[in-house]
């Protein structure tokens, strides 16, 4: 199960996620985000990722999209942090 709030605050819109990143819940998350860079022009778009479980491999494909169009990500555990360190990494860096 994953539960995805929307939280706005001035230049700011934080997508909170809860729950697993993974499965059929993936496209909710992709059309959520979808959804709010058509409607903030303006506005800075975060996922929150501190309440996620786990993440699959549509996931992570996913996070890696929403960072190369400027999303930025905040507080995660550290199993979701070492995932989000490999996807922000730059390609030549990688092994």
């Amino acid at each position: 199960m994953m539960k995805i709030q929307v939280k706005e605050l001035d230049d700011q819109l934080t997508l909170q996620v809860e729950g697993r990143l993974a499965g059929a819940f993936v496209p909710e998350l992709e059309n959520c985000w979808q959804a709010a860079r058509a409607n903030q022009h303006n506005r800075k778009i975060s996922v929150d990722l501190k309440s996620v479980i786990c993440i699959d491999r549509a996931g992570r494909t996913l996070l890696q999209l929403m960072h190369r169009n400027g999303v930025g990500f905040l507080r995660a555990g550290l199993a979701i942090q070492d995932i989000l360190e490999q996807i922000m990494e730059p390609p030549e860096c990688r092994h």
